[in-house]
């Protein structure tokens, strides 16, 4: 195993189930042709008790994997699908609902609705960012999960499922504002080969993503160390 191999392989096994499993979803929505959020549900230990992913763009009797009860609707967001997994009688105030993205309006309201106890996310709204804003995590609830490599690694996914799903001239405006508020995931993003990838398992599509992926981060702490 290469040194970079050997050091993917460290970082992931360390990572939070959570972690591992959210990011394997939003892969997954990703080589469906969908938008790359995935999400889940656990326990007071860490152990997950529901998982889904963002099917708003595939249609119910299509292929894929996809079996959320929302799929081909507007409502089937990644934290959508993991709560209409959830059990009435199950104490969510206990749980903890991870997502790749911070969550938006709609799914950080069905979460409190819901009463579950904590959300957390890998990635700062990236809408938010297209748009100028500061984020919504005064709004969403939401607390930042992890560190810059996992940050990177949803975000690189989300954008690609944008590029390529995008039509006509020019790119999408989501990845267009990030050149200039998320540079280092812009560059990664480019470093990508275009189109959707292979059914491989995502920890393979990560490993070989790894080099970069650490550059970017260092590249990004960097930046944010920086006095403004």
């Amino acid at each position: 195993m290469t040194r970079a191999g050997g050091e993917f392989e460290t970082a992931w096994h360390t990572a939070p189930e959570a972690v591992r499993r959210s990011l394997g979803r939003a892969y997954e929505a990703l080589v469906a042709g969908g938008l790359a959020v995935g999400a889940v549900l656990t326990d007071p230990t860490g152990a997950v008790l529901a998982e889904g992913r963002n099917e708003a763009y595939e249609e119910p009797g299509t292929d894929g994997p996809g079996t959320g009860p929302l799929r081909g609707t507007p409502l089937a967001h990644a934290e959508m699908n993991v709560l209409g997994a959830a059990r009435t009688g199950w104490d969510l105030g206990a749980t903890t609902l991870w997502s790749t993205q911070e969550p938006c309006a709609m799914c950080a309201a069905a979460a409190r609705f819901c009463g579950v106890g904590t959300v957390r996310h890998l990635a700062p709204d990236p809408w938010a960012l297209a748009t100028g804003s500061t984020g919504s995590s005064a709004t969403s609830g939401a607390a930042p999960a992890t560190g810059t490599l996992w940050l990177l690694a949803a975000n690189v996914m989300f954008l690609r499922s944008v590029a390529a799903a995008a039509t006509g001239p020019g790119e999408p405006e989501v990845l267009r504002h990030h050149r200039s508020a998320e540079p280092e995931t812009a560059a990664l993003h480019d470093s990508v080969p275009p189109g959707l990838p292979e059914n491989d398992p995502v920890e393979e599509w990560l490993a070989r993503l790894w080099p970069a992926l650490t550059e970017a981060a260092r590249n990004r702490e960097s930046r944010h160390r920086r006095p403004r």
